[in-house]
């Protein structure tokens, strides 16, 4: 069997998840290709099926990476509650649950208040998602296994029976450590236990067609996945766009509410003024024409005063003369 290059899938899955997320799938084929060429077929075709993640699992993940001591901490108060539920210590029980919803709070209360996360802004329902994941890491060690290495397809949450996604499906929370075989093939997430990694002697897997078959079906199955999950994923974004424009516009229409009803309350106020103004102004108009009335009155008077104040004069003038 020819030898190949040896894969490092950790590494190689490390770079993917950190990934923006609209680069994903361009990425994952060129990882696909590039392991592919260097001769290890299994390692690339573990790869070809990884999910890629949820707008809620992406902004999980870049959480994570962020703020890795909080989920540690998380991670460690789980195994001290199933200690504590173990020994049937409900005291601690208690004190531990009260711990893990305060810490689950600040790190949620830190994620909101900065409003995104790696440049993409974080929603109401994706907060509540990462709330929901980071109760299912402190629940559940495999679900926190997965959450601290950033590697979330899908958001989590802890129900009566186990961790579901955030579809309501069983969770696939994949093995995290890469497994070695003898001839140093990487395995990876989805790896089974016993997996050799050896081709038989026509290149296909050492299980035969049927094998191949149903990995092939599986691959078709998993890109399925990707492909719906991936127009779920547009439609939320697109569904959290519409309910922003929604929130932006009643704000608006509540505002412009506010503003109609105190100009409303302005125009009656001027209305108001504007009659009182208009009752003065005729009251003012008529005591003019009033006035006006009493000086031509005055002025007639005065005339015949003054006329008769000459006429007397002359009467006078003329009695001396005599």
């Amino acid at each position: 069997m020819p030898a190949h290059e040896p894969t490092d899938l950790d590494a190689v899955i490390d770079a993917l998840y950190a990934r923006p997320l609209e680069e994903f799938i361009a990425a994952r084929d060129a990882a696909v290709r590039q392991i592919a060429d260097g001769g290890d077929r299994l390692s690339a075709e573990r790869v070809k099926r990884l999910p890629k993640p949820s707008v809620a699992a992406w902004v999980i993940n870049r959480v994570a990476r962020d703020h890795p001591e909080e989920i540690g901490a998380l991670a460690d108060l789980g195994d001290e509650l199933r200690s504590a539920t173990q020994d049937r210590d409900r005291g601690r029980i208690r004190a531990l649950d009260h711990l893990r919803r305060e810490r689950t709070e600040a790190l949620v209360r830190t994620v909101r208040e900065a409003g995104e996360v790696g440049g993409r802004t974080v929603s109401s329902a994706v907060l509540d998602r990462l709330t929901e994941t980071l109760t299912a890491a402190v629940m559940d060690p495999d679900a926190a296994a997965v959450v601290r290495a950033g590697r979330v397809s899908r958001a989590l949450q802890h129900v009566g029976f186990g961790i579901v996604d955030e579809q309501g499906e069983e969770a696939e929370l994949v093995a995290l450590h890469v497994v070695r075989d003898g001839d140093g093939a990487g395995g990876g997430p989805g790896a089974e236990d016993g997996a050799d990694g050896e081709d038989g002697p026509d290149g296909e897997d050492a299980a035969g067609p049927d094998a191949a078959s149903a990995e092939t079906d599986l691959t078709a199955a998993e890109r399925a996945v990707d492909e719906t999950s991936a127009h779920v994923d547009e439609l939320e974004e697109r569904r959290d766009e519409v309910r922003e424009r929604i929130r932006t516009a009643d704000a608006a229409v509540e505002h412009g509410q506010d503003e109609v009803e105190r100009l409303d309350q302005e125009l009656e106020r001027l209305t108001a003024e504007r009659d009182a103004a208009r009752q003065a102004l005729g009251e003012a108009r008529e005591a003019a024409d009033e006035a006006r009335a009493d000086l031509a009155a005055v002025e007639d008077e005065l005339d015949d005063a003054v006329e008769r104040a000459a006429e007397a004069r002359r009467r006078r003038r003329a009695a001396r003369g005599r």
